[in-house]
């Protein structure tokens, strides 16, 4: 008798479910597209991945277990406000009249097998941007390098040598990677390289002399790595390696104790910054990447946490979040709290997506068995009876919350006032960006 009812139970269940997936939305993921995307890491660290979860197990061991979290609390992760830096040692740059367009380098590096040919789609919208493309291990190409080492390391140094001492170096050098969608690219531009070259501004370059296109302080910020170490830390392997490049890169400055930037290795410069620098300096560094024994891997990490360095003389450099999205890029929330509620509200919208992929996963298994009693000896983890509804008008209302709220920030970040108000500058009528 308990073995009809369960089976019963079964049937019903099964006889629900493929109800359910005769149901479901076709069009679901088109839907979703035009928000951020979780894209892996793979085209950053290429010799390792990198668990979140490890990486908080072992920063607990070294800085004793976190207090209690109210989940109540607000989350205010994102938002970090009254930074303090040192002054810069770099004279104020001159911006042009407004409205009058700064030319644009685009400086990626490749390998002959990446496709790259995002590129071909977007480079005739952005009249203003050249882009120089290195190939890497081909050295018959146009543009490549001395050697293929210390991953887009290598690219930057070799462009700034051979355009140093150029009268047509541009206003504004971006340095990217060569693909197009990537995890650690603004997540409120889609994680998209085309859109952070669209919205990106010149203005904020120049002005700043150096920015950082990630907004994000994690990870880098706001102590990721500490060269004086003598804890070999194996998901920071370049922090040691670190220690002895400073010293034979800046040999004038003391190694500090910390140094700190939002990774990875994408940032704009203008014109002026490269050439207040000594040109013998940068071959001092990429002198210091030829003859460097460390791995490939090791030294393009080194070189990550020093761009900063390098360009604003400072050990740490960690940009206010919304700031850098509204002076960078136009995306203007009206206040700190609004900025915290998208991210939140995104949060919640990305796991909520993941647990319907696998509640319709497991529904798409136990509809494909067929044999309820196959079903039951198998112990399937059988999904909610409609679990997927509830999900699917939840994610429908965040993204419409979501879209709602980013194309507000998009309108404000159009008024040149409201951009300079958030990050903190003076403005004047008749200013631009």
């Amino acid at each position: 008798m308990i073995f009809a009812k369960r089976v019963a139970v079964l049937v019903f269940t099964a006889v629900a479910l493929i109800l359910l997936l005769r149901g479901r939305t076709p069009n679901y993921r088109s839907t979703l597209q035009g928000l951020s995307q979780s894209v892996g890491l793979g085209e950053l660290i290429e010799d390792e991945e990198e668990s979140s979860q490890q990486q908080q197990q072992e920063q607990d061991l070294r800085n004793g277990p976190r207090p209690a979290v109210d989940p109540a609390a607000p989350d205010t992760s994102l938002l970090h406000h009254n930074v303090s830096f040192a002054s810069s040692p770099f004279p104020p740059a001159t911006l042009k009249p407004a409205g009058e367009p700064y030319t644009r380098a685009l400086v990626a590096g490749r390998l002959t097998t990446e496709n790259t040919t995002w590129l071909d789609t977007y480079l005739p919208t952005d009249p203003v941007l050249k882009p120089f493309i290195y190939v890497v291990n081909d050295h018959s190409a146009p543009l490549h390098t001395p050697v293929n080492k210390g991953h887009e390391a290598m690219v930057y140094l070799t462009y700034i040598l051979d355009n140093y001492d150029s009268p047509s170096l541009p206003d504004v050098n971006i340095f990217m990677h060569p693909h197009q969608i990537a995890w650690h690219t603004p997540e409120l531009l889609n994680h998209d390289s085309a859109e952070t070259l669209k919205r990106l501004s010149s203005e904020r370059v120049v002005r700043q002399g150096y920015m950082n296109l990630r907004c994000h302080w994690d990870p880098g910020c706001p102590e990721r790595i500490h060269p004086g170490t003598s804890y070999k830390d194996n998901l920071k392997r370049e922090e040691i390696a670190l220690a002895k490049a400073w010293a034979e890169m800046f040999p004038e400055d003391p190694i500090p104790a910390v140094i700190a930037a939002p990774c990875c290795a994408q940032f704009a410069v203008s014109r002026e910054r490269i050439r207040s620098i000594p040109k013998h300096k940068f071959e001092r560094y990429r002198n210091w990447l030829l003859r460097t024994q460390e791995t490939d891997w090791i030294s393009g990490r080194v070189f990550e946490y020093l761009w900063h360095k390098i360009f604003t003389d400072q050990d740490k450099l960690c940009p206010d979040t919304r700031s850098c999205y509204c002076d960078g890029y136009g995306i203007c929330f009206a206040t700190p709290e609004a900025f915290e509620t998208w991210f939140d509200n995104h949060h919640w919208w990305t796991k909520a997506t993941k647990e319907l992929e696998k509640w319709e996963e497991r529904a798409q298994i136990i509809n494909g068995v067929g044999n309820w009693k196959k079903i039951e000896e198998m112990r399937l983890d059988i999904p909610i009876p409609g679990r997927n509804w509830e999900l699917k008008r939840e994610i429908d209302e965040r993204f419409q919350l979501l879209v709602r709220m980013r194309t507000e920030a998009l309108r404000n970040g159009t008024d040149p006032e409201i951009r300079a108000r958030v990050a903190g500058r003076p403005w004047k009528e008749g200013n631009g960006y």
